[in-house]
């Protein structure tokens, strides 16, 4: 009798930060240990998007075209770190409220659990944005593993 898959879709959420790529290392053990596919979600901020037109005074498109290439970027170097894993990978890169996007992106693409890094991004942002870890744990209906 075989072991039972307990996860079948693993969602890891990456800012850059250490936190992350923290999540990211130990998601990619789960999913190999698992059997599991591991989804690596980045999300473009669509509020500071909007601050960083206001205050740089740049064409939307242009910005919005520079921040996509920044994070396809992370998400390609993520994939590269996480390849010793040797698990299946699926890179996301997605545009809005970031807890709100980690949900609904683990909801359509039925994940059984969402890792993120504890330790994100800091300072005013954190501030005025409240914790996306905090908001995912509340809102979300998947089970959602938080590492340091």
């Amino acid at each position: 009798m075989g072991k039972e898959q307990v996860f079948k879709k693993i969602l890891v959420a990456v800012d850059g930060s250490k936190g992350a790529l923290n999540a990211a290392q130990l998601a990619a053990r789960l999913a190999r240990n698992e059997g599991s596919e591991l989804l690596v979600l980045h999300v473009l901020d669509k509020l500071v998007l909007e601050e960083l037109e206001k205050f740089m005074g740049r064409a939307p498109d242009a910005l919005a075209k520079e921040l996509q290439e920044q994070g396809w970027a992370l998400l390609h170097s993520t994939e590269i770190m996480l390849r010793k894993y040797e698990v299946p990978v699926k890179l996301l890169l997605r545009e809005g409220v970031p807890y709100q996007e980690i949900i609904n992106t683990a909801g359509e693409e039925g994940v059984d659990l969402i890792v993120m890094g504890r330790l994100g991004k800091r300072g005013v942002k954190k501030i005025l944005m409240g914790s996306s870890v905090f908001r995912v744990m509340e809102f979300s209906n998947i089970p959602v593993l938080v590492v340091d």
